[in-house]
């Protein structure tokens, strides 16, 4: 039975549902095999990072899901994502200029995070 335009317009509507062009997964998809390897290298390398902070015993972090964050801050910073991958991912980040107000920095980020 063939398919008719019907159906293929009902599949595009469902996919455009499951995985809109903006997501994650539909940028994975329309980047180069080398930048998905590299993201794919990047996601296991930051998993190992996490898992580690949250073996680590800290007495002064007593929360394990805040020790990835408090371990960036002060001793061991997480992995770094390639930044023509992360453009490529979430686009360019902001410039925050030395002659911002942090009101300025605040609306940039806002406006950044918004287009995630």
């Amino acid at each position: 039975m063939p398919i008719g335009d019907r159906d293929r317009n009902r599949l595009a509507a469902l996919i455009a549902i499951v995985k809109p062009a903006h997501s994650i997964a539909a940028k994975l998809e329309a980047i180069t095999d080398e930048q998905r390897n590299s993201y794919a290298g990047w996601e296991a390398r930051h998993e190992r990072w996490i898992e580690w902070c949250k073996a680590q015993h800290d007495d002064e972090i007593e929360d394990d899901d805040a020790r990835p964050y408090a371990y960036s801050l002060q001793r061991y910073p997480p992995p770094t994502l390639r930044r023509e991958v992360e453009t490529a991912l979430f686009g360019q980040a902001p410039k925050i200029l030395k002659t911002d107000t942090e009101a300025d920095a605040a609306r940039k980020w806002m406006d950044y995070s918004q287009c995630l």
